[in-house]
Formats: C-alpha cells, sequence, structure tokens
C-alpha cells in the first residue's frame, strides 16, 4: 500500500513539472529571438550611415572617367642617374591613363575612298565623219573611258577629290582639287584642277550624264572637255526671306581651254561667275535656275576675247509614296557665244525630259540645236546643227545601267543628216561619292 502512494506521487511530480520546463524553454528562445532582431537592427544602422558616407563623398577627378581602352603614345622615362637610388615598383593594378588628340580624318589618310567606273560604248548606224572628224569616228565598240577617283578628308577643313581618266588616247587628270568647307563668312572653296560651274552639262561627267553622248550646244562650244582648268573656286549661300536657296560662285582659271581659251600672257585668265536659286513647289516637287557667265582670252588669235553666257533651268517631280518607281525631270540650257572673230553672236541649247515608269526603267528625249564656230573666210556665215534623240534606260544596280539611244543630227555646213543607234554599259567598283546633281 505503501508503495502504491509513493508511485502516484511521482506521476503527479512529472505532470506538474513538465509544463514549468516547457514554459522556462519558450521563453530562453523568445529571449534569444529579441536579441538576434537587436543586433541585425544594429548592424542595418551602420550599413546605412556607411552608404550616407559614401554618397556625401566628391565625384573621382575627370582623368579616371577616360577611356582606358585608348592607344596612345608612351613617352621613355628617362633613364635615372649613375649611384641614383632605384625607383620604387608600382602596384601592378595601377593603370596610367594617356589621352590622344583625336583627328577625324585620321582614318581616311592612309585608306581613301576609291572607286573604278566603266564606260562601254557602241555604235551602229549611219557612219559620222562630221561629230569629230574623219579620223575620230566612234569605233562599232570601244571601252570609252574608265575613270579612276580617290576621295578623302586631308584634315577637318578639307577633302581632296581626284579623278583620273583612262581612255584610249592616254591617261590624263580629269579633275584633282582640295574641297575647304570650313572657310569663315560660310564659304566654301576649291583649288586645282577641276570643271568650271557653268551652266549644268558642263559639271557633270561622262556617267552622270542622262545621255550616251553631248547636247550640241557642249560639244561645238566648249569642245569635248568641256569648260575644264586649274584655277580657283570661291562659293558662299546667302540666306534670304523667299525661302530660297541661293547660292553664288566666283571661279578664276589658268585660262587653257582647247579651242575656246588661250593662255598667251600672265593676265590672260578665264573667269567664271554663276548664280543659282532652287526653291521647293511642294512636298514632291522643285525647281532650280540658274545664269552663268565666262570670259577669257580667245583661242588661235593673236588677241581678242570669247564671252559666254548661259541660263539653265531643271524641274524636278518625286513623289513621296512612290518616289522608288515614279519620277520625272525636265531640263533646258541654253548658251551663247561672242568671239572677237565673228561678227554674230553664236548660240546653243537643248531641252530634254527624262521619266521614271518602273523601278529600274527610265526613258527620255532630247531635241538641241547649236551654231559651229566657222574661221576664216566662212565666218561671216552662220552653220547650225539640229539633232533629235531618245534613249532608254535599265538600271540593274546602283553599280551598273545599260542605255540605248536613237539620234538623228544635222549638220548644217554639209546639210547633211545622220541616223546612229548608241549603246552604253556602265559600270563601278569601289566607293564613289555623290557627284553635283
Amino acid at each position: 500500500m505503501a508503495i502504491r502512494g509513493q508511485f502516484v506521487s511521482l506521476l503527479i511530480g512529472l505532470a506538474v513539472a513538465t509544463p514549468i520546463a516547457a514554459q522556462q524553454t519558450i521563453e530562453q528562445r523568445v529571449q534569444q529571438l529579441e536579441n538576434r532582431l537587436d543586433d541585425l537592427s544594429r548592424q542595418m544602422t551602420e550599413v546605412r550611415a556607411q552608404i550616407d558616407q559614401l554618397k556625401g563623398q566628391q565625384p573621382p577627378p575627370a582623368a579616371a572617367e577616360e577611356d582606358l581602352t585608348k592607344i596612345g603614345t608612351v613617352q621613355q622615362q628617362p633613364a635615372p642617374a649613375a649611384g641614383a637610388p632605384a625607383p620604387a615598383p608600382t602596384s601592378l593594378t595601377d593603370v596610367q591613363t594617356i589621352n590622344n588628340v583625336q583627328n577625324p580624318g585620321a582614318s581616311k589618310v592612309f585608306n581613301p575612298d576609291i572607286s573604278v567606273i566603266g564606260n562601254f560604248l557602241g555604235k551602229a548606224g549611219q557612219p559620222n565623219p562630221f561629230e569629230f572628224g574623219r579620223d575620230g569616228q566612234r569605233p562599232a565598240m570601244q571601252l570609252d573611258e574608265a575613270e579612276v577617283a580617290f576621295q578623302a578628308f586631308v584634315d577637318p577643313y578639307a577633302k581632296a577629290n581626284f579623278f583620273l581618266s583612262l581612255t584610249p588616247e592616254g591617261i590624263d587628270v580629269e579633275e584633282g582639287y582640295a574641297n575647304f568647307v570650313t572657310l569663315p563668312y560660310d564659304l566654301t572653296a576649291k583649288v586645282g584642277k577641276m570643271k568650271a560651274y557653268f551652266g549644268k552639262d558642263n559639271t557633270w561627267h561622262t556617267h552622270v550624264r542622262p545621255w550616251v553622248d553631248q547636247p550640241l550646244v557642249i560639244h561645238n562650244l566648249f569642245g569635248e572637255e568641256g569648260l575644264n582648268d586649274t584655277g580657283v573656286s570661291v562659293s558662299k549661300v546667302f540666306p534670304n526671306p523667299w525661302n530660297v536657296y541661293l547660292e553664288a560662285t566666283a571661279e578664276a582659271f589658268k585660262g587653257d581651254v582647247a579651242n575656246v581659251f588661250e593662255h598667251r600672257s600672265l593676265n590672260d585668265l578665264f573667269y567664271n561667275a554663276h548664280v543659282k536659286g532652287f526653291r521647293d513647289i511642294s512636298e514632291n516637287s522643285n525647281v532650280e535656275v540658274g545664269t552663268s557667265y565666262a570670259r577669257g582670252a580667245l583661242a588661235g588669235a593673236s588677241s581678242g576675247t570669247n564671252q559666254f553666257a548661259g541660263v539653265d533651268v531643271t524641274y524636278r517631280w518625286r513623289p513621296l509614296m512612290q518616289g522608288l518607281y515614279s519620277s520625272f525631270i525636265a531640263r533646258l540650257e541654253a548658251v551663247t557665244s561672242n568671239r572677237s572673230d565673228l561678227d554674230h553672236h553664236l548660240k546653243g541649247f537643248y531641252a530634254s525630259a527624262d521619266r521614271q515608269f518602273a523601278r529600274r526603267w527610265f526613258a527620255g528625249v532630247r531635241i538641241d540645236a547649236s551654231d559651229r564656230p566657222v574661221a576664216g573666210d566662212l565666218s561671216t556665215l552662220r552653220f547650225t546643227d539640229r539633232g533629235a534623240a531618245a534613249t532608254m534606260t535599265f538600271w540593274p544596280s546602283e553599280f551598273s545601267q545599260l542605255r540605248g539611244q536613237l539620234r538623228r543630227i544635222r549638220y548644217g555646213d554639209v546639210s547633211r543628216s545622220v541616223n546612229e543607234f548608241l549603246f552604253q554599259l556602265q559600270f563601278s567598283i569601289g566607293a564613289h561619292g555623290a557627284h553635283t546633281f
């Protein structure tokens, strides 16, 4: 009986002690969690204080923001004198920034844009001994010209342009000049050998013309090479309240143009002036009007002058929504020549229209007429050549074009007409800059 009473007392003691022990364990864990939260709160306060301290510091010097990938010339340090202590080694993590003087044209100085344009011509039809003479008739097929161009910026102030013409007769510098584009008073200048800014056709290279041949007025009055000489050209654009792009150009040349001007003395220069205005008619069309005047010593004479005056008009239409498939350009240029060895003025003109009717197809027509200068006993007579031509052009890509031209020319001095079909294939490689449009 006594043993049973002791067992019951033990069970009652265990039942009472267990809840007390569990309660003490929970209170300890709660205390530990509170201590841990206090520690985390203190650490967050310290981190926030460090961040605020970093934000309040001054930014690093500008030199530290330089691009460390730049490559420049490192100047060699002079060797230490004999007996001087050796410099302390620097840390391998130290980086020295080297500032380079940037030159935007440096990449092109030794790597200019180079291009080659080939001009293959073919002919069928009647013989034509009147265009270039009996010994200069067009052959049935010929690589008429290969133009090699080199173009690059010399420095931030000038760009160099060289155009070499390779023909069956030899190699010639068609143009070679430096173009200065950052002159004071918004001036631009060209110095070297170049085409005079007279009218429109005289400024074009062979591959820019919309026809295979030259208009009669350019061929008869300026010659096959046109007004092309060594000199200086200065241009300026004038602001105005009429919303017109107005540009004036003044040029002075050496004065040697075959059969046109002749440099007989130091002051026998050839002068040229051109003024043009350009204005948009609508968002799809615009018009350009220009006038030109040139004067120099008459070629083939001991004295006297040769003067030219001209006017040119160009109308362009290209719709914004269909510009790749449809366009139209109309041109008119008229020139008059006053020579000291003739008792009358020589006149000539051409008018043309070119219509794009598909993405790669163009059709055009041209009519022209021009007096022909004749010296000697016939100088009092006037001989006028007249012509008409129709062209069809296909552009497989911007690097090639195929063109066919039917033309009929009546030569006034012989009263004969010549019918011909001219075929042209042009192809180019390399990067070729834009020409005057």
